[in-house]
C-alpha cells in the first residue's frame, strides 16, 4: 500500500514540475515575441526596415509555434499583455 502511495506522490510531483516548466517556457516565449514586435515597430520609425522585417519575423516565428501546438488561446493574451506593457491605451 506504502509503494502505490509513493508512486502517486511521485508521478504527481513529475507533473507538477512539467506544467511549470511548460509555463514558465511559454511566459518566457511570450515576452520573447513581445519585445521583438515592440523592437520591430521602433526600427520601422527609424527607418530601419531591413532590422524591422528581420525582428517581426522572429516574432512571428515564436507566435505560430504555439498556433501550430494548438495553444495560441493560451498564448496570445500572455503575448498582447507583454506587447502593451507599459502603454497608455486610451478609453
Amino acid at each position: 500500500m506504502k509503494f502505490v502511495y509513493n508512486f502517486y506522490a511521485l508521478l504527481s510531483i513529475i507533473l507538477l514540475s512539467i506544467f511549470l516548466v511548460s509555463c514558465n517556457s511559454m511566459d518566457s516565449d511570450a515576452k520573447k515575441a513581445a519585445q521583438l514586435t515592440n523592437q520591430s515597430i521602433e526600427e520601422m520609425t527609424t527607418l530601419k526596415l531591413d532590422e524591422a522585417q528581420i525582428s517581426y519575423k522572429k516574432a512571428q516565428d515564436i507566435i505560430r509555434k504555439y498556433e501550430e501546438k494548438g495553444k495560441a488561446d493560451e498564448f496570445m493574451p500572455l503575448y498582447r499583455m507583454y506587447r502593451d506593457e507599459g502603454k497608455y491605451i486610451r478609453p
